[in-house]
Formats: C-alpha cells, sequence, structure tokens
C-alpha cells in the first residue's frame, strides 16, 4: 500500500475538504445575530414558538401575533424571518453552500450541461409521479403493509408570513445537493474514464434529484401516518426527510471516508489525483447547489398543482380523516377528530366553526404553563374517540 509521501499534497487536500466549514461557522453565526439582534425579536420568537411546541397552526393565532409584533415594533418582514426561522431552521449544512453564490459565474459553465436535460425530466418524473399516479400507490402500498392509519393533521406553516419566502426551499436544498455528491462518490468508486464517469454521475443525480424534489413538494401537506400500535404520528415529509438523510447522509459520509482514504494510499491519475479529486468534490457541491436551486424554483411554480393532484388522489381513494394533534394545560398530548378531510378541503382549508381550533383564544393560549418551567411530563396521546354522527 503507498500513501502520498508530500505532505504539501496531504495538507492541500485536507485543507481543500475543510475550508467550507471554516466559511460556515461565522455565516451561521452572523445569521443568529441578524434573526434575533434585539430583546423584541427574542419575545416574539418565544411567543411563536409557543403556539408552535402547543401544536397549533399560526393561522389561529395571526391576528394576535400581528397585533403582538406591532406593539413590540416588528415588521411584517422581521415577522417573517423569525417565523421562517422557527419552521425551517438554517444548520449548518445550509451555509455550506453559500460560496456557490460568489462562484456561480464560473459554476454556470459546468452546470448548464445538468440544466438543459433538467426541465424535461422534471416534467416526466411529474408525469409518472402525480398525473399517473405512482406517489399514490407508493403510499397505499405503505399502508397496506405496515397496516398503519392515513390521516390529515393541519401543517403548523399555516398562516406563516413569507418575510423570506425563499428560506423554504433552501431548507430542503442540502439533500438534494448532497445526493449529486453521493452520486458521484458511488460513480468515483467504480475506475471508469473520467468523462464517462461525469457523465454517468451527473445523469444519476438528475433522477435522483427530480425523485426528491417532486416527492418533496406532493407530500409538503397535512397528510401523516398514524401508527396506533406505537402511539405516534409519521408526517408523510418528515419519513420522506429521514429516509434520505439515513441513506444520503450516512451513506456519504462512508463513501467519501472510503474514497478519500483510497484517493490518498492509491493515487492515480485525472479525477484519482488527491488534489484533483478533492477539487473536484467542491465543484460537484457547489454546481449540484446551483441545479438545486433551479430545480427548487422550477418544482415551487407548479407545487400548487402537483400537491392538489395528489391530495385529491389520496383524499379520493383513502377518505381520510382531519385530526388536531395538541398539547394541553396538563401537559398530555390529544388527538382530536376535527372533520373528514374532504370537508376540510372544501371549505377552502378552514376549521368548521363548531370545532376547538376556531374557537380556540390566544389570551388562554399563552397562559398554558411551560412544560420546561412546571416539569410536567408529557403523555402520549390517547385514541380519538369518534361520535357516531360522524
Amino acid at each position: 500500500m503507498q500513501y502520498v509521501d508530500d505532505p504539501e499534497v496531504l495538507l492541500l487536500v485536507l485543507g481543500l475538504l475543510v475550508a467550507p466549514m471554516l466559511f460556515a461557522f461565522p455565516a451561521q453565526h452572523y445569521w443568529r445575530k441578524r434573526i434575533l439582534p434585539q430583546k423584541k425579536h427574542r419575545e416574539y420568537r418565544k411567543m411563536v414558538a409557543g403556539v408552535l411546541n402547543h401544536g397549533h397552526p399560526l393561522e389561529l393565532f395571526r391576528p394576535s401575533l400581528d397585533k403582538a409584533a406591532r406593539r413590540k415594533g416588528l415588521t411584517i418582514e422581521e415577522q417573517g424571518r423569525i417565523e421562517s426561522d422557527i419552521l425551517y431552521p438554517m444548520r449548518l449544512l445550509h451555509f455550506l453552500l453559500l460560496p456557490s453564490m460568489i462562484l456561480w459565474p464560473i459554476l454556470s459553465v459546468v452546470a448548464v450541461f445538468l440544466i438543459l436535460p433538467l426541465l424535461p425530466l422534471l416534467r416526466l418524473t411529474e408525469w409518472v409521479l402525480i398525473d399517473k399516479g405512482g406517489l399514490t400507490g407508493i403510499v397505499r402500498t405503505i399502508k397496506r403493509f405496515t397496516e398503519w392509519q392515513l390521516i390529515g393533521v393541519p401543517k403548523l406553516d399555516r398562516g406563516a408570513h413569507g418575510g423570506d419566502a425563499w428560506i423554504k426551499g433552501l431548507h430542503r436544498m442540502p439533500t438534494t445537493v448532497f445526493l449529486g455528491l453521493f452520486a458521484y462518490l458511488v460513480v468515483h468508486y467504480l475506475h471508469l474514464p473520467d468523462r464517462l464517469a461525469l457523465a454517468l454521475a451527473a445523469g444519476i443525480y438528475l433522477i435522483l434529484a427530480c425523485l426528491a424534489i417532486i416527492t418533496s413538494v406532493a407530500i409538503d401537506s397535512a397528510l401523516a401516518f398514524a401508527d396506533n400500535a406505537k402511539r405516534r404520528l409519521l408526517p408523510l415529509e418528515a419519513i420522506m426527510q429521514d429516509l434520505l438523510t439515513s441513506v444520503v447522509g450516512v451513506g456519504l459520509l462512508l463513501l467519501l471516508t472510503r474514497q478519500v482514504f483510497l484517493t490518498l494510499t492509491n493515487p492515480g491519475e485525472g479525477l484519482h489525483e488527491p488534489v484533483l479529486f478533492a477539487i473536484s468534490m467542491m465543484v460537484v457541491i457547489y454546481t449540484c447547489t446551483i441545479v438545486a436551486a433551479l430545480i427548487e424554483w422550477a418544482a415551487n411554480r407548479r407545487s400548487g398543482h402537483i400537491r392538489g393532484v395528489f391530495h385529491e388522489q389520496i383524499i379520493a381513494l383513502e377518505k381520510p380523516e382531519l385530526y388536531s394533534y395538541t398539547r394541553d394545560r396538563d401537559g398530555s398530548l390529544s388527538l382530536r377528530f376535527i372533520c373528514s378531510l374532504r370537508e376540510f378541503v372544501d371549505n377552502d382549508h378552514s376549521f368548521p366553526e363548531q370545532s376547538r381550533e376556531a374557537n380556540i383564544r390566544f389570551e388562554d393560549l399563552m397562559a398554558l404553563p411551560s412544560l420546561v418551567e412546571e416539569g410536567v411530563i408529557t403523555l402520549p396521546p390517547e385514541k380519538p374517540k369518534r361520535n357516531s354522527e360522524h
């Protein structure tokens, strides 16, 4: 086994791999300071977090939150930024991608070869998963094999201000981006000719990215699985995120460690030369960031259609019911029937006037004791009771 003898080469490779981290840490710190620069911002964040922690959508208390924000002198843009930061927090991985904003004029030359086939492939993926019911079939198959119940639970971001609307797309971009690095490392392991390896990795990435983004947009809804045996709720979007995180995250770490080790111990030519391999990984990450941003933009332009068709398919075939999943005064979690999801959608996504959700008061919610301060132990939700008339 031969190792790279030149210590300068080793330092250069390690420096290229670590450099993005050195940029990400101060960028994340700056972001935190920008989001919560003053006491009034921190107080408003605590107020919004209180609503969300008790399981209520922001929509229910939008007028009260806006009134409180006006008293504190906050603008709608500041409200939106704080609410977005709670709902779609920016992690360290997000800031690893920021150099692409500086390098995009150069990387666009490479990215254009991925962008050209992207839009038709994205439309083809939508046709298979949404128009032809492929994704609906997958959801029904999961339900049949697990015996989980498919229900609806109102999303907590309903009614949130869009001061920084792009944050939602940016929030899921790391997964889309690292799918590209994952595909590149898999192909790199095969020791193919450089041009063939890059072309194959690009093709695999585009397919995986289109599948991931169309699925993510479609299941960004109120639908969730209820695992009655374990007393837990599994939102469809959470299942998708957990699956991608485990497969891409763990797999990427193992592949990256293996390929860096093999490239250093058995250096070759082209992309298998240590320095070029480290540079190529940076180029792949930042190029995929540009492509992922375009994928998010293109998918979001059709998000209403994608989500609407998928929702209608599920409602027609499964007839799910809508439940609230909230925390009560004593700290227990309760799952309560509201109405059928069909009624909810037909009512322009509004709660029935007789429901508890439509009549809860903001003052009562803010008066609930903090579970941390009171030391209350949260209990598993009780099985919802249904009236025969429903």
